[in-house]
């Protein structure tokens, strides 16, 4: 790991190792059922094992173990506080939470998951390289055919200039002194996230973008459903 990655991931652990909120206002957001996790709402797969990276405190694990008959739904987060704080609060519940080092899965095995889902997380990491490095993770740990949905935000990088920085969806900025909309990353077109997946074998399924949920930072927000071949 280079010195700057090093500096960014020991910032990173110091803005969330005391925690995150639960965010339940996004249970709100029709998009998040009907498009983010549209799929296990249509087709109701049986004996799934499903992934929420950067779980948080459980919200969304909870929430696809509530549409259908997985074998297991597990969450990887950066946060000390929030892994901990899963592991005593659902203990009775089929799921696995691992701590994660904030630059790759090495806590996670190859070919484990069929379905892996992402919101509100990738938005706050304006690393376009490390968001590269996780997009592979997210693959490797992905089973040949497996689902890859999740969330960024999108729109005009003009727009919102009071609500925090905001990087171009390329720049590597190591030099952060925050997250959650302090330092942002923005999409301005989906051909920068389209171009990077299918580099790292994902097909595109679908996309869409629709008005941002709860989040002032992005004007709208747009979510990918990609499939690894």
């Amino acid at each position: 790991m280079n010195e700057e990655l090093k500096h960014y991931v020991d910032t990173l652990h110091k803005v969330y190792d005391t925690g995150t909120n639960n965010h339940p206002e996004h249970n709100s957001n029709p998009d998040y059922w009907n498009i983010l996790l549209g799929d296990i709402q249509t087709n109701k797969p049986i004996g799934w094992n499903g992934l929420d990276f950067g779980c948080g405190k459980g919200r969304n694990v909870t929430n696809l173990l509530s549409l259908t008959q997985w074998n297991r739904v597990d969450g990887v987060d950066i946060s000390i506080d929030n892994i901990n704080h899963n592991k005593a609060n659902y203990e009775g519940q089929n799921s696995n939470w691992y701590l994660n080092n904030g630059t790759d899965l090495s806590e996670l095995k190859s070919d484990e998951y069929d379905f892996v889902m992402s919101t509100i997380v990738f938005q706050h990491l304006p690393v376009h390289s490390l968001r590269i490095g996780l997009f592979a993770e997210i693959g490797r740990v992905l089973k040949p055919g497996g689902t890859f949905s999740f969330q960024m935000g999108y729109g005009d990088m003009e727009w919102g200039n009071g609500h925090g920085r905001v990087n171009d969806y390329y720049a590597n900025n190591y030099g952060v002194g925050g997250s959650n909309g302090s330092d942002d990353v923005r999409v301005s077109d989906s051909k920068q996230l389209t171009d990077d997946l299918e580099k790292l074998g994902f097909e595109i399924k679908g996309i869409e973008i629709k008005n941002s949920w709860a989040d002032g930072g992005h004007p709208q927000w747009i979510y990918v459903n990609a499939k690894l071949k």
